[in-house]
């Protein structure tokens, strides 16, 4: 494998990516194909990267394969249509509703009024964790949930999603068709106290990872100060300057993802059977999906999994491979590997 700086060059240079950020998964597919023996190159004036193995060809954009049909993508975009779906295969989701946006507002009332308290409120073609609120049980914060979660997208299919709050941990469970490659548990931003340093202190301390950073060719995210972060110190009794006691956690968001600074923890062997396989029956439930990232929350995931001890939150037809291959805490999946091999079958007999 090449020299990694000469490799990037490289990859800029036929891409013509000379300012804009290459995508550290990206950079890990394409450096496992030439390991494998598949070449590849760029289609000029797009993102799609072309690979070739024995005069076959196969693209790919970003983690979405050529082996990803349309209506796989487009199911995973609209979680509505990922819950139907998943209900329809006997998978377990949360018990919710999509409102669409020419539903009154007195709809909104109906959806929240047939639901346990609390919900979350999402848009339903929401990514990244934003625009999501959690813990809602009053009328006034959900009104301002849906309008927050209605601004987030576009599309005309777009809405949002109110479900009943799910009490466990979540977990990214990647997969294929066939079998699941790594399992990451996803922690929200935190720090932990020495009885010394600042919360700002304790912050500044874990953003200096250099495995951080603020763009997508980073394993890790930094956690950025803002609104949100203030707010769920302030729950906490907590401001940036307050100095938490030893070994204290200190949760900064209630989301958690991993591009908003949040941790992870490689499980892949922890986890029960059932988990691993309820994440591939979720896969195959969607038609004409490759490969995805299955976002699991269960009450705990070393035990045999029941509808009543797990949800599928939703799945990303689209997902990051660096967080499987470097880890906050644990070892690699050369997942990546496992991304060229759903494209070319054949390697895994090489």
């Amino acid at each position: 494998m090449q020299d990694n700086k000469h490799f990037v060059h490289n990859l800029r240079r036929v891409t013509g990516l000379t300012t804009e950020v290459i995508p550290l998964s990206t950079k890990l597919i394409l450096e496992q194909a030439e390991a494998l023996g598949v070449t590849w190159k760029s289609i000029p004036g797009t993102r799609i990267l072309e690979l070739t193995y024995n005069n076959t060809k196969k693209y790919f954009r970003y983690q979405i394969s050529s082996e990803t049909t349309d209506v796989g993508f487009s199911a995973c975009l609209d979680k509505g249509t990922t819950n139907s779906l998943l209900r329809d295969a006997g998978v377990h989701v949360a018990n919710g509703f999509k409102i669409e946006r020419t539903d009154s507002e007195a709809y909104w009332m109906e959806v929240f009024e047939a639901l346990q308290k609390p919900v979350v409120v999402k848009p339903s073609h929401g990514l990244q964790g934003k625009a999501i609120m959690m813990n809602v049980s009053d009328e006034t914060r959900y009104r301002a949930a849906i309008k927050q979660a209605m601004e987030f997208s576009t599309e005309d299919d777009s809405g949002v999603i109110v479900e009943e709050q799910f009490s466990g941990k979540e977990y990214r469970v990647l997969t294929t068709r066939e079998k699941v490659v790594g399992i990451i548990h996803r922690i929200p931003a935190n720090v932990k106290g020495d009885g010394v340093s600042t919360v700002q202190q304790l912050i500044d301390a874990k953003n200096s990872d250099p495995r951080r950073g603020k763009t997508l060719d980073f394993a890790l995210f930094i956690i950025e100060i803002d609104a949100d972060l203030l707010e769920n110190l302030k729950k906490q009794n907590l401001t940036l300057e307050s100095v938490p006691t030893a070994r204290q956690h200190v949760q900064l968001r209630s989301v958690s993802n991993i591009m908003q600074g949040g941790d992870s923890i490689d499980m892949t062997d922890l986890v029960h059977p059932s988990v691993k396989e309820i994440a591939v029956q979720a896969v195959n439930a969607i038609p004409g999906l490759g490969f995805a990232g299955v976002d699991f929350m269960s009450t705990d995931i070393t035990t045999a999994q029941t509808p009543d001890t797990y949800i599928i939150v939703e799945i990303n037809s689209s997902p990051g491979l660096c967080i499987h291959e470097f880890p906050y805490e644990g070892q690699r999946r050369y997942t990546d590997r496992e991304f060229v091999y759903v494209m070319f079958p054949e390697l895994k007999k090489v």
